[in-house]
């Protein structure tokens, strides 16, 4: 449900990366809850929670329905008979992989009220055949504000660890990571400076 949360969030913000494609998928994975496969008339139910200004942006009727009928070209969504014979919209695995891919850009760590007096050290050792992997791994330890001690090894103040398990899972290389919990280590003074602990 964390995941949906920052969807909704996202989609509250008005943010100018909620595009039509990515508000109209998003608006689909709700309306298909518990699961990701719906009756082909919940449609209606996802083009009404994005068919106005609740969202930040007012799309038309014609935007939204070339949205899903682009989305079923991408092969992110396509119609299939359930066992009853009716016709339902599932999210395909690609339509998944996309909304994991929002969801990493939507996710972020979230700052408590007040420091429990324990830092979260993320280390790794990705191989090299995952150079790639690893560089856009760190790049996002970095964008959710981790500080790199040593090369392979980063840190931060505040509870993440479901949120760095998602990360290097989408990237591939959550069999590489370790994160550790600890509770104080050398030269933490500037670190401490650093997120005004």
């Amino acid at each position: 449900m964390e995941k949906l949360d920052k969807f909704k969030e996202f989609l509250d913000s008005g943010n100018p990366k909620a595009n039509i494609t990515k508000v109209a998928l998003i608006a689909l994975s709700l309306a298909a809850l518990p699961g990701l496969i719906l009756p082909a008339a919940a449609i209606g139910i996802a083009m009404r929670l994005i068919d106005g200004s609740r969202y930040g942006k007012k799309y038309s009727r014609k935007q939204i329905q070339d949205s899903i009928s682009g989305m079923k070209r991408q092969k992110l969504i396509e119609y299939v008979a359930n066992k009853e014979g009716k016709t339902i919209v599932k999210i395909t695995k690609k339509g998944e992989s996309k909304l994991r891919a929002f969801s990493i850009e939507l996710i972020e760590i979230k700052k408590p009220a007040r420091w429990d007096g324990k830092w979260r050290l993320v280390i790794f050792d990705i191989p090299v055949r995952f150079s790639k992997n690893r560089h856009t791994f760190r790049f996002k330890l970095q964008e959710l504000g981790f500080i790199q001690l040593q090369k392979s090894s980063w840190i931060y103040p505040y509870p993440c660890e479901d949120e760095i398990i998602f990360v290097a899972d989408f990237y591939g290389v959550g069999k590489y990571i370790e994160i550790l919990i600890i509770e104080s280590f050398l030269n933490e003074k500037k670190l401490k400076n650093h997120f005004e602990l």
